[in-house]
This record gives C-alpha cells, sequence and structure tokens, in this order.
C-alpha cells in the first residue's frame, strides 16, 4: 500500500462514477416516459426516506474505515476482529432500521400522494423498501473495510456494475409491463442484495488468511465513539440535503418535486470529482501528521475549486437547453432557473468537501456534527420563507446559503484557515458570471459560445496558478503514504 499515490485512487473513483451517471441520463427520460412524473416524484421521496433512515447505520461504516486505517500498521488478525465486530453491529442495527422505517413510513405514506391508487402503491412497497436497510448497513462495512484499505481499483469495479444494475433493474420490471412502484423497488432491492454479496465476497476473502470470524466486545466502545457523532451529522445531514424536496412534495405536489428533483440529481453528479479525492484522501489523511494534512489539504481546496469551475460553469449556462434535449421543453421550462441555482450551490459544496474530510480523518467528527445541529433551524426557516415566495427557485437558493455556510464554519474550525478559501476567488468570479449570463436572453449558438469562454479561462488558470501536474502524479512521490 505504501506504493499507492492519491492520484490513482481519485482517478478510480472517478472512473468509477462516470457509467453510472451515463445510465441515469439515458434511463431518467424513460422512467419519467414509463411510470409519469408523478410517480417518478414519489420513486425519489422514497430514496430520500431511506436515506434519512441510513443513519441506523450509527456511524459505523466511517468508523470502520477509520479504524482500520489507523490500523494499517497491526497484525491482520487485530484488524479482521474489528471488521467482523462491526459487520456484527451494523447487521443488528439494519434489522432495526427496517422495523422501525416501516412502522413510521406507514403512518405517512399517504401524505405523499394525491390520489389512492399512488397511495395504495406506496404502502405496498413498503415492505420492500424496508429491507434495504440491513443489506444496505452491511454494504457500509463492506464499502468502508476496501476504502480504508486504498482497494480503491476493486471498490469501483463493483460499485459500478451494482449502480448500473440497480438502475436498469427496476427499469426492466417497467419495460415488461410491471409498472407500478412495487416492482420498482424489488428490483432495486434485488440489485442492491447483488453488489452487497459481490463486496462481501472481496472482503472476505482479503479476511480469510486471519482464520475464523471473532466478535469481539472491546472495540464496540471505540467504533461507537467516533461513529456517535457521524450518526448525529447523518440524521441532520439527509434533512439539510433533502428538506427541500420533502417541503415541495408536501406542499406543491408530486408533480413539483419531479420538477426540482430532476435538476437536483443530475446537478449533483458533478460532485463526483469531489467526492472521489474525498474517499482518496481520507485513508491517506487519518495517518499523516499535521503538516502533511494540512498541505494535502490545501493543495486539493485550490484545485477542486478549479476543476469544478470548470464543469459547473458551462453547465449553469446550458443548463436550460440541456434539459430540454434531455427529458422535454416542459421539465425545461419549469426547472431551468432553479438547476442553474443548484449547481453554483455544488460548486460551494464542492469546496466544502476538503475541510469536511480534514476534520473526520483528523478525529474530529464532533465538529462536523455540532456545526450541522447549528446550521438546521435557520435552514428550515429560510426553506420554508423562500419557497413560499420563489417556489423552486426559493429552495435551491436556501440550499446554497446553507452550503456556503458550511463551508466557512468547516473551514474555520479545521486545521485550515479561511484564508485558505482565496484560492477560489477566480474560480468563484467564473462561476458569478456564468450565472448572471443566463438572465441575458441568447440563442444555442451564444449559449455554447459562452459556455466556451468560461471553459477556456478556468483550463487557463489551473494550469497557471495551481501546480495540478505535480499532484495528480507526475511527482507523486510526495504525497505517498509515509
Amino acid at each position: 500500500m505504501a506504493g499507492k499515490k492519491i492520484h490513482h485512487n481519485a482517478m478510480y473513483n472517478l472512473a468509477g462514477s462516470v457509467a453510472p451517471i451515463v445510465i441515469a441520463f439515458l434511463t431518467v427520460p424513460i422512467y419519467i416516459k414509463l411510470v409519469g412524473e408523478a410517480r417518478y416524484g414519489l420513486i425519489s421521496l422514497i430514496w430520500l426516506a431511506f436515506g434519512y433512515f441510513g443513519v441506523f447505520d450509527l456511524g459505523l461504516s466511517r468508523a470502520t474505515a477509520y479504524r482500520l486505517s489507523s490500523l494499517n500498521d497491526q497484525p491482520l488478525a487485530i484488524r479482521t476482529s474489528v471488521f467482523y465486530t462491526a459487520c456484527g453491529l451494523n447487521l443488528g442495527l439494519g434489522l432495526l432500521s427496517a422495523i422501525c422505517f416501516y412502522v413510521v413510513s406507514s403512518a405517512s405514506a399517504a401524505h405523499f400522494a394525491d390520489n389512492i391508487e399512488l397511495q395504495s402503491e406506496i404502502v405496498r412497497s413498503l415492505p420492500w423498501v424496508a429491507l434495504f436497510f440491513p443489506v444496505g448497513l452491511l454494504g457500509g462495512v463492506f464499502a468502508g473495510c476496501l476504502q480504508s484499505q486504498e482497494m480503491f481499483l476493486e471498490l469501483n469495479v463493483q460499485q459500478s456494475v451494482g449502480s448500473i444494475v440497480l438502475q436498469t433493474l427496476p427499469l426492466l420490471f417497467f419495460y415488461y409491463g410491471y409498472q407500478d412502484l412495487p416492482s420498482a423497488i424489488l428490483g432495486a432491492v434485488i440489485a442492491r442484495a447483488f453488489n452487497v454479496f459481490w463486496l462481501g465476497v472481496v472482503c472476505v476473502k482479503w479476511m480469510y488468511p486471519a482464520g475464523r470470524p471473532i466478535f469481539r466486545p472491546a472495540y464496540i466502545r471505540g467504533l461507537f465513539r467516533y461513529g456517535g457523532w457521524i450518526t448525529i451529522s447523518d440524521m441532520i445531514s439527509p434533512i439539510l440535503n433533502g428538506l427541500d424536496q420533502m417541503i415541495i412534495g408536501a406542499t406543491l405536489g408530486p408533480k413539483a418535486t419531479a420538477y426540482y428533483s430532476v435538476p437536483f440529481s443530475m446537478a449533483s453528479k458533478v460532485l463526483i470529482i469531489p467526492a472521489s479525492l474525498n474517499r482518496a484522501v481520507f485513508p491517506r489523511l487519518a495517518t499523516l501528521d499535521k503538516d502533511n494534512a494540512r498541505r494535502v489539504s490545501e493543495k486539493s481546496l485550490q484545485i477542486i475549486s478549479g476543476v469544478m469551475a470548470l464543469t459547473c460553469a458551462p453547465a449553469i449556462v446550458l443548463a436550460e437547453p440541456a434539459l430540454a434535449f434531455w427529458i422535454n421543453a416542459e421539465i425545461a421550462s419549469h426547472s431551468h432557473l432553479a438547476a442553474s441555482i443548484l449547481l453554483v450551490g455544488m460548486w460551494i459544496n464542492s469546496i466544502g468537501y476538503i475541510p469536511w474530510t480534514l476534520l473526520q480523518a483528523r478525529g474530529r467528527p464532533d465538529t462536523v456534527a455540532k456545526i450541522h445541529a447549528l446550521e438546521l433551524l435557520p435552514f428550515v426557516a429560510l426553506l420554508l420563507a423562500l419557497i413560499s415566495l420563489f417556489g423552486l427557485a426559493g429552495a435551491a437558493v436556501a440550499w446554497c446559503v446553507r452550503v456556503l455556510v458550511d463551508l466557512l464554519l468547516q473551514t474555520r474550525f479545521s486545521e485550515m484557515k479561511l484564508a485558505d478559501l482565496n484560492v477560489a476567488i477566480v474560480p468563484g468570479l467564473v462561476i458569478a458570471s456564468s450565472f448572471v449570463a443566463t438572465f441575458v436572453a441568447m440563442n444555442l449558438l451564444a449559449s455554447i459560445v459562452v459556455a466556451s469562454l468560461s471553459m477556456v479561462v478556468m483550463t487557463a488558470w489551473l494550469l497557471r496558478k495551481t501546480d495540478i501536474m505535480s499532484y495528480v502524479g507526475l511527482n507523486g512521490r510526495r504525497l505517498q503514504r509515509k
């Protein structure tokens, strides 16, 4: 593992995320055509609910990755006992979360549909959704194990295949006549179980030389101590990231949810870039000394701000024609402003990945949790006010304000400084200029020209101001594990 480099791992993570996104771009219009906008909006809400109840993991997946990363110089037997202890805990927690989800969702499902048929489909889907929890939580431990060992090539191959199956299997059910929510959820459960089983085989194969599985209660306290703060953050994060869609669905209806969730889902795909770097850097930051950890974080922030501006700026300008081409003109007319605003927020959020990763890798998940808790009530108030005044665009603005506050607070309380954000001034100006350009009446050709200009500016800035080539590999020894 000493010879592995951050740029290799980041590229594996990025490549592993591309195939599912391509499949999503191809299949979402087909989903909407086959099942309608309202039913697709309900599917989006179901996935949001699943993400929230995933807090029953109690942070053990992340705690496992952190703990195993810090134990990489210890005998295999010690690491395997941590792994098997986490597996046993997460399996039990998954069964508990399935029961809790079913009870809570059964009582509230009818509020998210405006006709009897859809209400019935939601209720019949709940048992299948509940099955996601034990399967999904166990898979989180498996992924954390591979991440801690920097086995990113193997992890991304398996997760890419699993994501493609997850996206396409429900669609096959729809195509062959099973056009209801229960069939879609059943297909997704089958796909997820396939992926988790595959991950489990790789983990057990790596652990096999250590002998039989050993569950050690002595490790429980340490895992829960770290995971407890992750849990608090995870309990709040789905609210911070999904409350806008929940409120839109409850107040404006499932169709409006689709108008918002489609651009939100697609805009969020750009976060695969900082997420890829985050997963690669996390196990390394957990073992580097303070000075080297901060140096890697500062360089990451500089590069991410530029690379994400290179990605987001043209997407902001081309949001409306892209939505019209990809899905239809109706959704583009309702969604394009929210999409452009959300892309601005995605750029801000991508920078926030760096101090967030540094805090957790340095054993300070409590700081992240406290910041998220501090943001919650002001965000809810802002969200309610702006949705009532401006609809979908108001929800997008509220989300952007929240991620900006998140970035500033996490930078302030990490080992970085607010002054480190100065490296993002030029990318920020390009993002702002691209957003202003969306209010100018332009034909498609003019929009393409403006988008291309933003890409040229950011490419020139990256080449001049960042040591990007050295960072991604030409001088990779300086980022190797010591």
